[in-house]
């Protein structure tokens, strides 16, 4: 019984928002960018599950301690990979292909139309006038 009050108590305590209101907008922020990685499509300020807890006292503990955000960012994906990030950076060519692949699918299916639309412009049958 002991056993269960402490351990209900230290919940309670780990989210406890940091006493600097700027330092917890900053964790809230952050919380919102990094991605829990049970629940996949649900940002950590969101989820419910048990890791995401512990990923929201990690972030409070990191910027509490003076990280910058991308200190921050940073330890999570040395953690999990880019993957915790909602937005990740395009530094590396998996990054530029990530953001880049959209646009360059949207500029060829546009060409493509426009292809399609010039070929059949001029296949339109010729069709003549009845005789009244």
């Amino acid at each position: 019984m002991k056993l269960l009050i402490a351990s209900a108590l230290i919940a309670l305590l780990a989210e406890t928002p940091l006493a600097d209101p700027d330092a917890e907008a900053r964790a809230q922020s952050l919380m919102r960018e990094i991605r829990c990685v049970a629940c996949e499509n649900e940002p950590v300020s969101q989820s419910s599950a048990a890791i995401a807890e512990d990923m929201r006292i990690q972030i409070r503990e990191l910027v509490g301690d003076g990280a910058s955000d991308t200190e921050v960012r940073d330890w999570f994906v040395s953690r999990y990979g880019e993957f915790v990030l909602f937005r990740p950076p395009a530094r590396d060519a998996s990054g530029w292909l990530l953001w880049g692949l959209p646009f360059a699918l949207l500029l060829a299916g546009a060409a493509g139309g426009l292809v399609f639309a010039r070929k059949s412009r001029g296949k339109a049958p010729h069709i003549q006038a009845e005789d009244v």
